[in-house]
């Protein structure tokens, strides 16, 4: 009977004799591997950057926007769904929910699309029309770093986001003080925000605030008049965040004069926002599953045609191997050696490679979050898999008749 280190090394020379079908197999395993940490943890980076942002958003508040999320569409009509309800919200909207028992206060938003002039240099940005309610709702998210925020009675002055200021200009950096034409507006800076720094939320930082009766002038056509295109609503502390949704709610649909299902907005809580993102994540998670088993099962038939292969060529061999004594346990024990060292090997570079390739996707601010356990876990996978596919070649060649495989 042969121990396993005569087993190991007989099945290194076997890999080493067809050393190039052994590595092609390899780079099988490797590019399964790589798969699987690369997506793993950008998808760990992802949820973890989406929960610290939502953490961000206080549970007292609430979100009212003129599209209907729960409508045909569900939450992908956010993104343009073609069953979507779409609506309008109106200044008197505001009014009557700043009304409502329980709120504290209201925040305006307007946007649009402009050109944006700093010295020689242009480009086309979103801008946001805000009330100082709005900032004020939101200022331990965006915190100001230079300068101060405005007043609602102010005219042309703006407050830029960090990467708004030094980098969409190439080298110039704007300063507070400075003016900038916006749609070919004179606009004085008076603030520009801390850096966010999270990668998702590379847009926050590139944010450019105006104030809320700028709007009309700025955004001309793309609104309709006393048109708003988010409101922001901050409940009072203690107050019932639910009951005040429903308020909201039952107010607008008398004021739009439709029904709760045919309703052409949304009133968002955090509670709203954390399942829908949940929901988001999901779907997300068994994307990954479902990557992992397709690389999974890649890998392995590379794995198996490689191994039937081997036992194809070397017929004669096993065929001398038995005569001479060696077992059918003997035979299978050498080619899942075999398959297993294709499967660490593989594992092994794939999980160095895919560490290399998130390091560098870091660089272009991808996020990504590296768990011990997926590494764990990728590198045992492709052992495994490796092992289970190369099991019935295994066999096949223990089974063969010594007599019959000398013959050839």
């Amino acid at each position: 009977m042969m121990n396993l280190l005569d087993a190991f090394a007989y099945s290194v020379r076997s890999l080493r004799s067809s050393s190039l079908r052994s590595v092609l197999t390899v780079i099988g395993v490797v590019v399964g591997v790589i798969t699987i940490v690369v997506i793993a943890s950008i998808s760990e980076g992802v949820q973890r950057e989406i929960t610290q942002q939502l953490e961000s958003f206080k549970p007292n508040m609430l979100i009212v926007i003129p599209i209907n999320l729960e409508g045909k569409g569900g939450m992908t009509s956010f993104t343009g769904s073609i069953g979507a309800a779409r609506g309008k919200l109106y200044e008197r909207d505001a009014e009557a929910i700043s009304a409502i028992p329980g709120v504290k206060s209201i925040g305006r938003a307007n946007y649009g699309r402009v050109p944006i002039t700093f010295r020689d240099k242009s480009v086309i940005a979103p801008v946001y029309a805000i009330d100082r309610s709005y900032y004020d709702q939101y200022s331990d998210y965006f915190k100001m770093g230079e300068g101060r925020a405005f007043e609602d009675w102010e005219r042309h002055v703006v407050v830029l986001g960090n990467d708004a200021a030094k980098k969409m200009f190439g080298r110039r950096e704007v300063s507070v003080g400075n003016v900038i034409k916006i749609n070919d507006i004179d606009y004085r800076v008076v603030g520009i925000l801390e850096k966010i720094g999270t990668s998702l939320s590379e847009q926050d930082d590139n944010v450019i605030f105006v104030p809320f009766d700028d709007g009309d002038e700025l955004f001309g056509r793309q609104l309709a008049k006393n048109e708003i295109f988010m409101i922001s609503v901050e409940a009072e502390e203690g107050a019932d965040v639910q009951d005040i949704k429903d308020a909201i709610e039952q107010k607008l649909i008398a004021y739009h004069k439709t029904t709760a299902d045919e309703k052409d907005f949304s009133v968002m809580t955090a509670d709203y926002i954390k399942e829908m993102v949940g929901s988001i994540l999901s779907i997300l998670n068994l994307s990954l599953l479902a990557v992992t088993v397709i690389a999974s099962i890649v890998g392995g038939i590379g794995v198996a045609n490689t191994m039937f292969m081997a036992v194809l060529e070397r017929t004669r061999e096993i065929g001398v191997l038995k005569a001479v004594g060696a077992t059918e346990r003997d035979i299978t024990t050498m080619f899942i050696i075999e398959s297993g060292i294709i499967g660490l090997l593989g594992g092994a570079i794939g999980l160095l490679i895919g560490i290399g390739l998130l390091e560098v996707a870091g660089l272009f601010a991808v996020p990504f979050w590296v768990r011990l356990r997926v590494i764990a876990l990728a590198f045992i996978f492709s052992a495994v898999i490796s092992v289970v596919a190369g099991y019935v070649p295994a066999r096949q060649a223990a089974a063969l008749d010594p007599v019959e495989a000398l013959r050839g």
